[in-house]
């Protein structure tokens, strides 16, 4: 059988390749199906802790919610409310930080309530007799136990949820023990870190006393949501928690993995068939792929569930703490690990917190106060270490003494390693900005309360502290009076979301008495309620020196305006000058010819002919560097200019050359650009001619005229199918009065090309050209697009 075995493996290493990719991949697939049903396993867990979490906070309102209407219970099943209310209502709320108000209802009718300011228009009124509130009541009196109804809009105002415990003399109902909490302050205490969430869609939803209808608290939308729902029940307010993964990322994370296993398997085939002749190291081979196949996805443990708060009680005249079920579920210590009370305690508190909380515990039991908090680091069962807070009401007998104190424990662990990470966050930015130069506010739009960070203030010259006291008048002081009307209007447009941001640019008097400028950048970051911008954060940049050079800039382009002008100016006067003498020396040879024309001899005639055709090219020359010398630009001039109108304007001004070469002229659909439109037009009118000018003999002159869009530019092609044009003559042709042939071969000035570059490069464009003796040559021009800009 061995030998039948290695006979297949060595006579068809083919098949044995496609074996073991099949094989190969066989085993990736089911791995992938495994690692997706992980990953399932690991979405609805993570749903289900979120719940549980949710779950848990809900528990601890509930349980803080029940540990005061059982005080209040107790006071009224001992008749002792009245010499009690005010104080215990008080502590209870300063301590309990979830709850805005406590009442005590004879029956149905509210009797007591604390605080009473604000809230006395509660006192008297029955909620038995309220449709309203009536059917969570009974309910409540059904139960036998604290039960949350709400949230419902309050009497005295605001939304809240009521928690009533109904309260029975010799097993008759007698009345109520209630706490209201504020609807808003609940969802931020339950939901905190969740919402808003991109992650999570989150609703509380609640079940109708009566119809049993169940409808939505939060409004939230499930639609869009497709990952797995976990619902929990809790009983104490007929709430529903419902969470669900908005989106499921189950299948597309194994995507890589397949594809890579695809691969891989093909490339372990290809190997194997390469190496059918080596069977024991293609073994060897074989298990050490698979082997790492199967370490590469073995799965991580399942993250533990999250813990709610400790609920303590520590009795000291007994000696005794009482702690809650949380106590082991957070620490890991059993009940009677803790049996030893405050040297359990003090045992696994962290040794460098320990000092410290033994201090402040003291002094909070000898001396006066009502409470007592303390952060600190204690140790797990498994060694390491939580951060926690713990916080105590503390009860205290006739003479003040610290008789017994109630309180809770919580982990902040995530908290403190948040605020870490803001620290460092925040340092990194301050390094950012002080290596920028740039000045820092933070304005509170509403008070005017402003910020500065101390380059702020250097930029000025001055120290925060010489410009103490600081806000947004302090702004206000240094900055120019005509800027800041400037700088208000800008203002005013991010205020009513006209622009996403603030920028102006703004003088400011420095300490030693001169303006500098200052380029203010800001964004609004929040809002208020009724849409008021509430606070700005900005920055302050020093640009006096980019001012300055802008200023020289603009005294250099006048002073150049000036000298232009002037060039102008001489042209034309020289022009004038020159041409006069030389229209009369051509005029006088005309007559010359006219009146001895039958005296001289053939060769006299061609001699004047000579002068008369050299001063018409003399005065033609000239005209061109007129032309050349008044070509100006002023950039107040440039519009929208249309290039297929110029276009058309010029091949119906050359229609008779264009007819006398019988030449094809083929124009694409042309772009609008940011120009002057007559300099434009002459570069047009020169490349056309020049095209129609430099043909071959024989052949029809083709010339095409056509754009393509390069960012914000435009590139304009004319391209001929002329004589061409050698490389080594591509820059000097734009030279003026660069001429590569005789008049006689192809007439002109050598002026044109030089002109169409000065225009080009005015327009801020560039302008060359590709070519090939013998079959043509292409002129290319970018101008910038007219659509890119804002008039």
């Amino acid at each position: 059988m061995i030998k039948w075995i290695r006979s297949i493996f060595f006579k068809s290493p083919t098949l044995t390749g496609l074996f073991v990719f099949l094989l190969s991949f066989g085993a990736g697939l089911y791995l992938t199906l495994k690692e997706y049903e992980l990953k399932l396993i690991e979405e609805k867990e993570d749903i289900e802790n979120v719940a549980e979490l949710l779950e848990d906070r809900i528990d601890k309102i509930i349980s803080s919610a029940n540990s005061a209407v059982n005080i209040l219970a107790y006071l009224v099943r001992t008749d002792r409310l009245d010499q009690n209310f005010r104080e215990v209502g008080r502590s209870i709320i300063d301590n309990i930080d979830i709850i805005d108000q406590i009442q005590v209802l004879d029956s149905g009718k509210i009797v007591a309530t604390y605080p009473l300011v604000g809230n006395e228009m509660v006192i008297g009124f029955d909620i038995l007799k309220d449709p309203n509130r009536r059917d969570e009541a009974i309910l409540a009196i059904e139960q036998r136990e604290l039960y949350f109804a709400g949230p419902f809009d309050l009497k005295q105002g605001g939304k809240g949820i009521v928690g009533r415990l109904p309260l029975y003399r010799n097993g008759v109902f007698d009345g109520f023990t209630a706490i209201i909490i504020d609807w808003y302050k609940f969802q931020d205490e339950v939901l905190f870190g969740y919402l808003p969430s991109s992650e999570y869609a989150i609703d509380i939803l609640k079940t109708d006393p009566i119809k049993k209808d169940v409808y939505s608290l939060l409004e939230t939308d499930f639609s869009k949501s497709d990952g797995p729902t976990k619902e929990l029940h809790i009983p104490s307010g007929n709430w529903i928690i419902k969470v669900q993964l908005i989106n499921s990322n189950a299948f597309i994370s194994i995507i890589p993995n397949t594809l890579f296993r695809f691969i891989s398997s093909i490339l372990l085939g290809f190997l194997i068939f390469k190496l059918a002749e080596q069977p024991y190291k293609l073994i060897k081979q074989v298990e050490e792929t698979t082997k790492e196949l199967l370490l590469s996805n073995q799965r991580f443990e399942l993250a533990t569930k999250a813990t709610s708060e400790i609920i303590w009680d520590w009795d000291m005249e007994k000696d005794y703490t009482f702690r809650s079920n949380n106590f082991e579920k957070l620490l890991g210590y059993n009940q009677e690990e803790s049996l030893l009370n405050d040297k359990f305690w003090k045992s696994i508190i962290h040794p460098d917190d320990l000092n410290e909380v033994e201090h402040n515990l003291k002094n909070a039991l000898e001396g006066s106060s009502e409470k007592w908090s303390q952060e600190f680091r204690v140790k797990k069962s498994d060694g390491k270490y939580l951060f926690i807070i713990d916080k105590g009401l503390i009860i205290r007998n006739k003479k003040g003494k610290a008789i017994r104190m109630i309180g809770s424990t919580q982990d902040i662990t995530a908290r403190k390693i948040a605020e870490t990470e803001l620290a460092d966050q925040r340092q990194r930015l301050s390094n950012v900005i002080e290596g920028t130069g740039a000045g820092t506010w933070e304005w509170n739009v509403q008070t005017g309360e402003t910020v500065y960070n101390e380059t702020w203030a250097n930029i000025i010259g001055y120290t925060l502290e010489e410009l103490a006291p600081l806000s947004i008048q302090t702004w206000i002081d240094y900055t120019h009076p005509v800027d800041l009307e400037q700088s208000n209007q800008e203002l005013e447009k991010c205020f009513k979301g006209e622009t996403a941001s603030y920028e102006a640019e703004c003088r400011m008097k420095h300490k030693d008495g001169r303006w500098i400028w200052v380029l203010d950048r800001g964004k609004i970051f929040s809002w208020t309620k009724d849409g008021k911008p509430l606070m700005m954060f900005g920055t302050h940049v020093d640009i006096t020196d980019k001012k300055l050079r802008e200023e020289e800039i603009k005294r250099t382009n006048l002073q150049l305006q000036s000298a232009n002008e002037e060039l102008k100016s001489f042209a034309s006067v020289a022009s004038h000058d020159m041409k006069e003498p030389l229209r009369m020396i051509s005029s006088f040879l005309q007559l010359l010819e006219k009146k001895y024309e039958n005296v001289l001899d053939e060769k006299g005639i061609q001699y004047i002919r000579f002068a008369v055709d050299g001063s018409k090219r003399l005065s033609q020359l000239i005209d061109d560097m007129m032309e050349y010398a008044q070509i100006g630009f002023d950039p107040s001039k440039l519009s929208k200019v249309d290039l297929n109108s110029v276009v058309g304007e010029v091949i119906q001004l050359k229609q008779k050359v264009i007819e006398e070469h019988n030449a094809l002229l083929e124009v694409g659909s042309l772009p609008d650009i940011l120009g002057i439109r007559s300099p434009i037009k002459s570069v047009f009118i020169n490349l056309i001619s020049n095209a129609l000018k430099y043909q071959k003999k024989n052949v029809q002159p083709v010339v095409k005229i056509y754009s393509t869009k390069e960012g914000s530019d435009y590139r304009i092609t004319v391209e001929d199918n002329g004589i061409g044009i050698d490389k080594e003559y591509y820059q000097k042709i734009f030279n003026i009065f660069k001429r590569l042939h005789t008049k006689d071969e192809f007439p002109g000035t050598g002026i044109g090309l030089a002109i169409c570059k000065k225009v080009i490069s005015q327009h801020g464009g560039k302008i060359w050209l590709d070519s090939e003796p013998g079959k043509g040559s292409k002129f290319h021009l970018l101008l910038r697009a007219y659509d890119d800009q804002t008039y």
